[in-house]
């Protein structure tokens, strides 16, 4: 019975590591902008992070794809953690804004692993596209606090190199970016 205790001690820990080094951006691979709390004073969003389900009031949905507009004709990607009513609502108020904006969603899964609360934005390359830097411009500016790095393409292949049982989220090849919805945040 020790045995057995001890291996699912193990495991969690295993576990619990490799989720961090999966969520793990390095802080030079991070885009150095605003952060969604300053913008979060005078925004329009319903309610702010841990207060309640994250959810766009007309305001916000109308100022976010006023917004996403300017970009009208480009791919989104999302991954939205799994078993999470709040979060799966959520993802698809954004979802909707953005084809209401004209953007084309290119995929929209379920994260069967444990995700990172909040709103997270993995870019594949080096820099933020445009496009990309518009989608997290937006959201920030409707009050929520959006996580954005880059080089994640990169940071996933070498997590995979020294881990073959790596579980990041992947990025197709002509995939540029995704939007990671992870449970709503507690309050600060």
């Amino acid at each position: 019975m020790k045995t057995i205790l001890a291996m699912i001690l193990v495991l969690g820990v295993w576990y619990t590591e490799s989720l961090r080094a999966e969520n793990q951006v390095p802080p030079d691979q991070i885009e150095k902008s605003e952060t969604g709390a300053a913008a979060a004073d005078s925004s329009p969003a319903a309610s702010a992070a841990g207060t309640g389900p994250r959810m766009l009031t007309d305001e916000a949905r109308n100022d976010l794809i006023a917004v996403l507009r300017t970009e009208s004709g480009k791919q989104v990607w999302f991954v939205t953690q799994a078993n999470d009513q709040e979060a799966d609502s959520f993802q698809f108020e954004l979802e909707d804004a953005f084809l209401q904006s004209g953007w084309k969603i290119a995929s929209s899964s379920k994260s069967t692993r444990p995700l990172r609360s909040g709103l997270r934005v993995f870019a594949a390359g080096d820099e933020l596209p445009d496009h990309v830097s518009v989608a997290v411009s937006g959201l920030r500016g409707i009050g929520f606090e959006v996580f954005a790095g880059t080089g994640y393409r990169a940071f996933y292949d070498r997590q995979k190199e020294k881990n073959p049982d790596f579980s990041g989220i992947e990025l197709a090849p002509d995939q540029d970016f995704v939007i990671v919805v992870g449970s709503n945040p507690p309050a600060p």
